[in-house]
C-alpha cells in the first residue's frame, strides 16, 4: 500500500511536468474534473478489442478493470483472466457476454467516467534514451506508473537518471503493448503511456 504522502507529491508532479499543456488546456482539465461532463465521447472513439489482442487499450483496460476489483495485472494481452473478468463485467451490466469490448461495453467501462479522468497532455516529451540524465522525464515516468493500479512495482521517485531500474519497467510496458523493447521512450511509447492511463480512467480527477 503506497503511502498517502506519497501519492500527493505523486498528483502535485503531475501538474508540474506534464509537458505540452498550456495554459488553456489546463483550464480546460480544470473545468472538466469539476464538472459533470463524462468520457462518453472518449469511449465512442476506442476500437473493439477481442481475445487475444494486444495493446494499450487492451492494457489500459485491463487497469480499469483492477480498479474495480478485478485481480488483473496490466499485462497487455487480452488473455483467459482477462475474459473472465470481461464477460462477469458484460453479465452484471446487461450487456452480451460475448467477450468482445464494443461500443456498448466501452461506454459502461470508460464513458461513465468525469471527462478529467480520460483526458491526456497535449503533446509527448522528447526521446529519452537509456542512462539520460532527464529529471522531467523521469518524473513523468514516475507519475504515469504510480497512477495504473496493479502497474507492479516501480523505482523509488527521486533520482533524475533514467537508470537501468526505470529502463527494465520500460521495456515491460513496451512488450506488454506490442512495441520494439528498446528501452527508448520515443514518441510511441509516450503516445501508448497516455493511452493506457486514458483508458485506465487515471488521469486526474
Amino acid at each position: 500500500m503506497r503511502k498517502f504522502g506519497a501519492r500527493s507529491l505523486i498528483v502535485a508532479l503531475l501538474a508540474l511536468v506534464t509537458v505540452g499543456l498550456t495554459a488553456s488546456a489546463g483550464a480546460t482539465n480544470a473545468m472538466a474534473c469539476g464538472s459533470e461532463q463524462d468520457s462518453r465521447a472518449f469511449a465512442a472513439a476506442l476500437p473493439q478489442v477481442n481475445p487475444g489482442d494486444r495493446g494499450p487499450e487492451v492494457r489500459g483496460m485491463q487497469h480499469r478493470l483492477a480498479e474495480l476489483g478485478y485481480g488483473l495485472r496490466g499485462t497487455g494481452l487480452y488473455a483467459d483472466n482477462t475474459l473472465g473478468a470481461v464477460k462477469d463485467f458484460q453479465r452484471k451490466h446487461g450487456i452480451n457476454d460475448s467477450g468482445i469490448v464494443g461500443a456498448k461495453t466501452w461506454q459502461k467501462l470508460v464513458g461513465v467516467l468525469p471527462l478529467g479522468r480520460t483526458s491526456t497532455p497535449a503533446e509527448e516529451l522528447h526521446q529519452m534514451q537509456p542512462g539520460a540524465h532527464n529529471p522531467r522525464g523521469v518524473e513523468l515516468l514516475a507519475i504515469y506508473f504510480e497512477r495504473l493500479p496493479n502497474a507492479g512495482a516501480v523505482p523509488a521517485w527521486g533520482s533524475p537518471v533514467y537508470h537501468q531500474g526505470w529502463q527494465q519497467v520500460v521495456r515491460e510496458f513496451q512488450r506488454s503493448v506490442g512495441i520494439n523493447d528498446s528501452g527508448i521512450v520515443g514518441v510511441q511509447t509516450w503516445r501508448a503511456l497516455a493511452r493506457v492511463t486514458a483508458v485506465a480512467g487515471q488521469w486526474g480527477c
